[in-house]
């Protein structure tokens, strides 16, 4: 199945399943294919540093030169020394949403010089909910959407599966536009999508 050809442009997508169940592989598909169509990349990381996501897309083959930033929200942390780069934009944590929110607008401000169109990647909604009520991340997320969505982006958002009650999820999905749910099977990762495609289980080619 070809997956991200069928994402309309300018729409929020809610990607859920197990992290060790092919995440990282549909991510990196996510990113070449923005790239291929000359979209740049805005990847926003609250579980691991933005190195630790540049050598998982090396390895899945995705050579992105510089037509992808980070907003690092994990690595400051553990080090607080650590400063911003040419590509990399840290904040404090993954609870300070209002330098997050400003991260993610002076990279989209600087994107929209080049192309009005511009795919964000939102790895992990999990994190911000395990630290924080989940009624005032959906009211931060829909703001944020709104935002990516009026300057011409498109994105796909992370949550965990199996870490948060049903009504948390149901409230995250209601403000995305669909939702892709993933599984290993046998090496081999299936997707279910709902909002756009068939809506039936399938191998992702």
């Amino acid at each position: 199945m070809s997956l991200f050809g069928e994402i309309q442009e300018n729409s929020i997508i809610l990607l859920y399943g197990q992290s060790l169940d092919g995440k990282k592989e549909i991510i990196c598909k996510y990113v070449e294919d923005s790239i291929k169509k000359n979209k740049p990349v805005v990847f926003v990381t609250t579980d691991h540093s933005a190195e630790a996501v540049k050598i998982d897309l090396v390895k899945n083959r995705v050579f992105y030169a510089k037509n992808i930033k980070f907003v690092d929200c994990q690595s400051s942390q553990s080090n607080e020394s650590l400063s911003d780069s040419e590509d990399v934009k840290r904040v404090p944590g993954p609870l300070a949403l209002n330098e997050m929110s400003i991260a993610i607008s002076d990279i989209e401000r600087e994107y929209l010089r080049q192309n009005p169109k511009h795919s964000v990647i939102f790895d992990s909604l999990s994190t911000l909910l395990l630290y924080s009520n989940p009624q005032a991340i959906a009211r931060f997320m829909q703001v944020m959407i709104g935002k990516i969505k009026n300057v011409g982006g498109s994105g796909v958002f992370t949550i965990e599966k199996n870490m948060h009650d049903e009504k948390v999820v149901a409230t995250i999905l209601h403000i995305m536009d669909g939702l892709i749910e993933f599984k290993k099977e046998d090496g081999r990762i299936s997707i279910k999508t709902s909002g756009f495609g068939s809506g039936q289980w399938q191998f992702l080619d």
